[in-house]
């Protein structure tokens, strides 16, 4: 619910957005006819910087029936190329699913034409997309993309294309995205369903676009009989018409937000189901327990019939397994056994192929290894069950309907049946850090798909089950130009996984920092015995001071925690989405040299948002001879509206300000 509060925020920034955009810019919505005011454009008044823009985004999905039913999409863009940069949206590459087994369901597409224009000399050049600039290339066994160039673009040219796109898959109808990656200025999209299929629609930014319905008929036509009789009849439809002007652009990548699609004006489509011949509603996927029900179905080769396999490590496991190990230990051994003689492959996947094969060369996707580590854990004497969901970069779950088709890997769950809760994790981590799950998994909505758990707990936040903690504590003393200390570093959570694969990649002992004022010596890490989720780093340091002849310039922060502001923009109309909440704190004492008095010293300071879910506290405070500094930094929620944007910015330039604030000694 709280993502979707920030998309309705978003919706009305952006749409205000849209009421303060040029309309002026109405362009020709016939194909091969784009105006002279197209054409002779320079720059974009509402988007000064765009390298391009998209003059028209027009499609038109319908469905024809001969003998058998086949959805048609006709597709239509018109784009001015503003910038030298922008000459490579000229270049299209359209993917589609055209297996090799000729028996099997494809997709082609056909009637491809388009144009360059450019005016030259007062004088309108066109020149059309011909053979030579096109080609169709096979991906997989199971996809081929047709690209084509567009000839004789430059920064100025218009250039438009349209294809029409024939699939079998009937039940699959594309998201349509109306909002791109540089600013439309019209966009329509129209679809026309027979009243035989029933479809949920989730509109995404909805305020931002017009939407009429109207009830119509399509033709079709039944033949029969060598002589090619055919039966026509005229069948009920509903279309749908979605127009949208002057939408602004949706950067493809944007720090700070795993998937700008999440937020672009666009309609989904999933088919909940199809009448029959007596008009009965046959659900195809009404709820996600159906969903969960074909997944586990032992009938199902890719998902639950994996699930029943024996353990092809049995031997292994066997041999590692104890009976007096807890519950973390035996997962924890299951996890060793398995990557000892598996490795991760690098791709997530939800199904799972070839054992054999997966076995034989070493390697497979984290689906394939889960699959096999279920098996372990289970000869454990463990519960444990799939996780599903949708990788964090691939964008959230439609809130509004049950769907498989985004589903596009798992995790692993444990339970633990003592204590009520559950331990998660996947094959493709480095090391078995219990709830500390990788990034592109740390999504706020997956699904256990247990048959046994009650429906309201089946949903879990895997972005909540870890806690991420950095907590500095150092001690030191200022003696002839130096501070010497000692220093406790105690990780937990994602900040302990950072920590050690940046130990793994620096793979030493001691070191400095690049400017050479500080020097770490001593390290010492503490660890708990197969507790990868907290660290413990003790060390002794040196930091040299700078100074004059009568001053001595001290940080008391000793480690500063951020020296660089990433929100640089003046603007964002996208959340911001930080990878996860957490804590970090420094506690330092540091013990002042005698002969030496404060001439200057920082001011305590609070600093937080308005909802206080980001909130930084400075405090510093003489006793005596010693500095104390208290520094926490507590990043409540991984999300925030735009609307925050200009506070998180602000209070980060201040942060980064108290971060580098000196304490001034001068020499009595």
């Amino acid at each position: 619910m709280k993502r979707l509060f920030f998309i309705a925020i978003f919706i009305h920034a952006t749409y205000m957005f849209a009421q303060d955009a040029d309309v002026t810019l109405k362009p020709s919505l016939k194909f091969g006819k784009p105006s002279d005011k197209e054409l002779l454009l320079k720059v974009y008044q509402p988007d000064s910087t765009a390298n391009a823009i998209c003059l028209l985004n027009e499609g038109k999905t319908y469905f024809t029936y001969n003998n058998h039913f086949q959805l048609v999409t006709e597709r239509t863009v018109r784009l001015k190329i503003l910038k030298t940069q922008g000459t490579s949206y000229a270049d299209v590459a359209i993917p589609y699913y055209y297996p090799e087994d000729e028996t099997k369901e494809r997709d082609r597409i056909e009637n491809i034409e388009g144009y360059s224009y450019n005016m030259e000399n007062g004088k309108r050049i066109e020149t059309p997309l011909a053979k030579e600039h096109m080609s169709d290339e096979r991906i997989d066994r199971y996809y081929r993309v047709l690209k084509f160039s567009l000839p004789s673009v430059k920064a100025g040219s218009v250039i438009e294309y349209r294809y029409t796109y024939h699939s079998d898959y009937i039940h699959l109808i594309d998201t349509w995205m109306m909002q791109m990656d540089i600013p439309v200025v019209y966009g329509k999209y129209e679809i026309t369903i027979p009243y035989m299929f029933v479809f949920d629609m989730e509109t995404r930014r909805k305020e931002y676009i017009d939407i009429k319905q109207k009830e119509t008929n399509m033709r079709a036509a039944r033949y029969a009989g060598g002589a090619g009789y055919a039966d026509i009849a005229s069948v009920p439809c509903q279309q749908y018409i979605f127009t949208s002007q002057n939408l602004p652009a949706i950067k493809e990548k944007e720090p700070f937000c795993w998937c700008p699609d999440d937020y672009k004006a666009q309609i989904i489509f999933n088919l909940k189901g199809t009448y029959d011949s007596n008009d009965k509603l046959v659900s195809r996927s009404d709820t996600w327990e159906d969903i969960d029900k074909h997944l586990l179905n032992v009938e199902n080769y890719d998902f639950g019939q994996l699930l029943t396999f024996p353990n092809p490590l049995r031997e292994e496991a066997k041999q590692a397994f104890s009976s007096d190990m807890n519950l973390q230990k035996r997962i924890i051994t299951a996890f060793h056994v398995l990557r000892k003689n598996l490795a991760w492959d690098g791709t997530y996947r939800l199904y799972g192929k070839d054992f054999a094969k997966v076995l034989k060369e070493g390697s497979g996707s984290n689906s394939e290894l889960n699959f096999i580590l279920l098996s372990i854990l289970k000869d454990y004497g463990l519960e444990a069950y799939p996780v599903v969901l949708n990788l964090r970069h691939g964008g959230m779950l439609p809130p509004t309907f049950p769907t498989l088709d985004k589903l596009d890997t798992f995790i692993v769950a444990v339970y633990d049946r003592e204590n009520d809760k559950y331990f998660f994790l996947d094959s493709s981590m480095p090391y078995p850090s219990l709830n500390v799950l990788p990034l592109d998994l740390s999504v706020t909505r997956a699904r256990i798909l247990s048959p046994k758990m009650a429906e309201n707990k089946k949903w879990v936040n895997l972005l909540e089950q870890s806690s991420n903690v950095v907590f500095i504590q150092s001690n030191a003393t200022v003696e002839e130009g130096t501070i010497i200390g000692k220093r406790t570093v105690t990780l937990a959570g994602q900040k302990a996984t950072e920590y050690r694969r940046k130990q793994e990649e620096k793979n030493n002992e001691n070191g400095n920092d690049n400017s050479g004022t500080i020097a770490i010596t001593n390290k010492k890490i503490h660890q708990t015995p197969d507790n990868f989720t907290q660290i413990k780093e003790e060390t002794d340091f040196t930091i040299k001071i700078s100074q004059t002849s009568q001053l001595l310039y001290i940080n008391p922060m000793l480690f500063t925690h951020l020296t660089q502001n990433p929100f640089i923009q003046n603007e964002r109309t996208l959340p911001i989405e930080f990878p996860y909440p957490y804590t970090f704190t420094i506690s330092n004492s540091l013990k002042l040299p005698q002969g030496y008095e404060v001439e200057e010293m920082p001011k305590s300071q609070l600093l937080r948002t308005e909802d206080s879910q980001f909130v930084c506290k400075y405090l510093i405070e003489r006793k005596g001879d010693t500095i104390l500094l208290n520094y926490i930094f507590n990043l409540k929620s991984y999300q925030f509206p735009s609307e925050q944007y200009k506070q998180i910015q602000e209070i980060w330039t201040k942060i980064i300000k108290k971060n580098k604030e000196l304490l001034v000694l001068k020499k009595l």
